[in-house]
């Protein structure tokens, strides 16, 4: 089956944290374009799957939230789509 993308995809190693609810998940982001990201989770999570609501926090210079859904899990992979985004200054200590 072939894949048929809109956007093209960027390789990378960034940290991120996939927040569901009250739980939070650290992760790693394997890949993103400007329609969604593959985040690698470090450990599988039973309770994710296709069509919940999340939303991946990713730090740089700005911290930036997306809002996503997830469209397609094989742990410990999770591809999400973007339905949001919000940017927040980053806070130093």
């Amino acid at each position: 089956m072939a894949e048929h993308r809109h956007d093209i995809r960027v390789d990378c190693e960034d940290k991120c944290i996939l927040h569901m609810g009250d739980l939070h998940y650290i992760a790693t982001v394997k890949n993103i374009s400007f329609g969604g990201a593959l985040v690698n989770l470090y450990s599988p999570q039973p309770g994710l799957h296709t069509g919940d609501k999340c939303d991946i926090s990713m730090d740089g210079k700005f911290i930036r939230e997306y809002s996503c859904e997830v469209v397609r899990e094989e742990a410990p992979n999770v591809a999400l789509t973007f339905t949001g985004m919000h940017k927040l200054k980053a806070v130093l200590h």
